[in-house]
């Protein structure tokens, strides 16, 4: 099948929860998946590095969805055989369960981590499996061969680090070059108002102004004086012609 072409700013990023309770019941139910965008790989037969070109989704995204087969390491065991030829895939913690709206348990999800050689000299690696099982109760009324059926989502950390890194670095570029044009803007307005070259009316203006209220002013006061002092002068000739008479 080919690789499904997704319209562009779309990605494939479902919840834990829509992966059991969706894709991987109607894939061991049998049921129709409305978007076949999930391939079914057998993984312990293929590296992780193989894993992009299998996919149905864009290479560009750092991340893998397949319906792999549980190949059973025993006839009669339930531990699945992880070994592939140029390594193997090993658990890591506890199995965490997938939960449905209401608390109720619908799954199980295994972290796995990608050794290359051979146990127990193999080398640790950055690949990363996460491995979706049915709960039991879930999987009691399905055919044998359907429940041998898991959902698993393979990345490789540092590729998703890169990306989110890369993204991070594109808003410092974005918020920086913003700042630069600001600081820029203002510089330049600033200039612009301090320039010599433009004369600044409003100061001169303005001292003439006050200049000419002063004068207005004194001028005033002058006449207010000389008012008064020619009233004392007649008040006091008046006084004298009435003295001599």
């Amino acid at each position: 099948m080919a690789p499904v072409g997704l319209p562009p700013g779309f990605r494939f990023h479902p919840t834990d929860e829509e992966l059991v309770n969706y894709y991987l019941k109607r894939k061991i139910h049998g049921l129709k998946i409305e978007l076949d965008i999930i391939p079914e790989v057998d993984l312990y037969k293929c590296e992780p590095w193989e894993l992009a070109d299998k996919s149905f989704l864009p290479s560009r995204d750092p991340e893998w969805y397949f319906f792999g087969p549980r190949d059973r390491k025993y006839p009669n065991g339930f531990r699945t055989n992880r070994a592939t030829r140029a390594g193997y895939w090993k658990s890591t913690g506890k199995d965490r369960r997938v939960l449905h709206h209401g608390g109720r348990s619908i799954g199980m999800k295994k972290t796995l981590v990608y050794y290359r050689g051979r146990a127990p000299q193999g080398v640790r690696t950055d690949w990363v499996m996460h491995e979706y099982r049915l709960d039991d109760k879930d999987a009691e009324d399905t055919l044998p061969i359907q429940d041998t059926y898991a959902l698993c989502r393979v990345f490789k950390k540092n590729a998703i680090c890169t990306e989110v890194d890369g993204l991070q670095a594109q808003c410092s570029m974005a918020l920086l070059e913003g700042a630069c044009q600001q600081l820029l803007t203002s510089g330049s307005q600033e200039y612009q108002t301090s320039s010599p070259d433009v004369p600044v009316a409003s100061t001169s203006g303005g001292a003439d102004d006050d200049a000419e209220k002063d004068e207005s002013w004194m001028q005033f006061i002058s006449d207010d004086a000389w008012c008064s002092s020619t009233a004392d002068g007649a008040e006091e000739s008046t006084s004298r012609v009435a003295l001599a008479s």
